[in-house]
C-alpha cells in the first residue's frame, strides 16, 4: 500500500504528526483534532460554548467519564502495546477499543465526598498520608484508557485518561498532565510522540492527555487559537487535577506536567502561575512564552520548582533552551557555579544544577543531532532522534518526578 505522508506546521512552528492524506481532518480550515471514536468537532476543539455560558465555571469537579476511544485500525496493535517503531507503511496507531467500552459515566454532578485516609507511602519520601475522597474509593474508575471531559469557561473541555495497569483506588497514585504540540492532538501525543502509557504501566502513575483549543495551547506569546482567543488553559488543567482526584486516589503532592513543543510551552506557563499545584515539569522541545504583553506581572511561581527540559541539537523550531535554562536557574535560588553532569550515553548528556532552594533543581537534556522530536520515541517529523536505549525524555523525567513532591 502506498501511503502519502502530510506535514502541517503550528503557529510557533509546531510540527503535527506525519498523517496518511486523505485522513486529514480540515487541516486548512481550523482542524478540529479529533479523536478516534469521538466526534471532537465541539468543546475539544473548537472549543464551542455551552448554550447560555458566558464566563466561568471554575475548576470545580463536575465533568463525565466516558468509555475509551475505538477504531483501531486492522492490523495495528492495541493501544498500551508500545515501543514499537512504525513501518513505511504503516498509518497513525488509533488506540484499541477495550474490552468494556459501556462503562457508566460518573455522576457529572457529584460534589466532593468526604476524604478517606490512606496510609500508603506515595510521597516522595515514603512516608505521607494522603487523603483520598470516599468517592474515589467507590470510582468506577478502573485500568485502561477513558475519554472524558468538564465545563470550563464557558467550554466543554475533553481529555483522555490513562489509568496504569495494576491501579488500585485505594492506593495514592501520582498524576502526570501530558500536553500536545500545535496543530496535533491528544491522541497522537499519546499514541505517536511521547508514548508514555507503557511508563505509566510501568512507574505506576495516572497520565492525562489534555485536548486543545483548535490543536493549541494559550501559553502565553503562544500559540494558535488558544492564544489569540485568550483561552483560560491555566483553569482547564487546574479543572483537570480537581476532576482526576474527586475520581481516583490522586497524591496531590505529586502532580506534574510535561508537553511537546507548544505543550512543552504550556508547561512552562504552569510552573509559572500554578506552582502551588505542580511539584515539577519537564518541557520536551519547548521554550518559555509566558508572559507575553498582555500578562503582567512576569513569570514569579509561588515557590522554587524542578524542571527538567529536553532539547536537540538540531531543532530548527526551538532554540532558547540556554536562556530559559539560566531564567530558572535565577528563579529557583541555584548557586551552583556551574552545572554538573549527570547523564551521558555518547553525545547526548543532561546536565544540572543542583544547589537550589528548597531542595529543588534545574536540569536540561540534550541530544546530539537531534531534531524538533521525543527524545526516546520515533517516528519523529522534523529530523532524528534518540533511541530509548541513549536517551529517553520518559524515562527521565519520571527519575525527576519521583523525587519531587509538594
Amino acid at each position: 500500500m502506498l501511503t502519502v505522508w502530510l506535514i502541517v506546521a503550528g503557529c510557533d512552528g509546531d510540527a503535527a504528526v506525519a498523517t496518511p492524506a486523505g485522513a486529514v481532518d480540515r487541516a486548512s480550515d481550523g482542524d478540529t483534532g479529533e479523536l478516534p471514536g469521538r466526534d471532537m468537532s465541539t468543546g475539544g476543539a473548537t472549543g464551542a460554548r455551552a448554550d447560555g455560558a458566558n464566563g466561568s465555571d471554575g475548576p470545580g469537579p463536575g465533568g463525565s467519564i466516558d468509555g475509551p476511544p475505538s477504531g483501531s485500525p486492522e492490523g495495528e496493535p492495541s493501544a498500551t502495546a508500545g515501543g514499537r517503531q512504525m513501518g513505511a507503511d504503516d498509518g497513525p496507531p488509533q488506540a484499541a477499543a477495550d474490552e468494556d467500552a459501556s462503562d457508566p459515566m460518573l455522576d457529572a454532578g457529584s460534589q466532593p465526598s468526604d476524604p478517606v485516609e490512606s496510609t500508603e507511602p506515595a510521597s516522595a519520601d515514603g512516608g505521607a498520608t494522603v487523603m483520598c475522597p470516599e468517592s474515589a474509593l467507590e470510582s468506577a474508575l478502573e485500568p485502561g484508557l477513558r475519554m472524558a471531559s468538564l465545563m470550563h469557561d464557558g467550554l466543554e473541555r475533553e481529555f483522555v485518561i490513562y489509568v496504569p495497569q495494576g491501579y488500585d483506588n485505594a492506593r495514592p497514585v501520582p498524576l502526570v498532565l501530558n500536553f500536545h504540540g500545535a496543530t496535533s492532538n491528544a491522541e497522537q501525543q499519546r499514541t505517536l510522540f511521547s508514548k508514555m502509557d507503557e511508563t505509566a504501566d510501568e512507574k505506576g502513575f495516572i497520565v492525562v492527555y489534555p485536548q486543545g483549543i483548535g490543536r493549541s495551547w494559550n501559553a502565553g506569546a503562544c500559540c494558535g487559537d488558544a492564544a489569540s482567543e485568550d483561552v483560560d488553559d491555566v483553569g482547564f488543567a487546574l479543572a483537570i487535577v480537581e476532576f482526576m482526584a474527586e475520581r481516583a486516589c490522586i497524591d496531590r503532592a505529586r502532580v506534574y506536567a510535561t508537553g511537546f513543543s507548544n505543550g512543552g510551552r504550556m508547561s512552562y506557563r504552569l510552573a509559572c502561575q500554578a506552582a502551588d499545584v505542580f511539584a515539577a515539569i519537564a518541557p520536551v522541545a519547548g521554550t518559555k512564552s509566558f508572559p507575553d504583553l498582555r500578562n503582567s506581572p512576569g513569570c514569579e511561581p509561588s515557590r522554587p520548582l524542578s524542571l527538567i527540559d529536553f532539547m536537540g541539537t538540531d531543532d530548527s523550531r526551538i532554540s532558547a533552551q540556554p536562556g530559559q535554562v539560566a531564567e530558572w536557574v535565577s528563579l529557583n535560588g541555584c548557586t551552583d557555579a556551574e552545572p554538573a553532569e549527570v547523564y551521558r550515553s555518547g553525545d547526548h548528556f543532561c546536565e544540572a544544577y543542583t544547589e537550589c532552594e528548597a531542595g529543588t533543581s534545574v536540569t536540561y537534556c540534550v541530544v546530539d543531532g537531534g531534531g524538533h522530536c521525543w527524545p526516546g520515541s520515533t517516528p519523529c517529523p522534523l529530523g532524528s532522534t534518540s533511541s530509548a536505549s541513549d536517551l529517553s525524555a520518559n524515562e527521565l523525567m519520571w527519575e525527576l518526578f519521583e523525587r519531587s513532591s509538594l
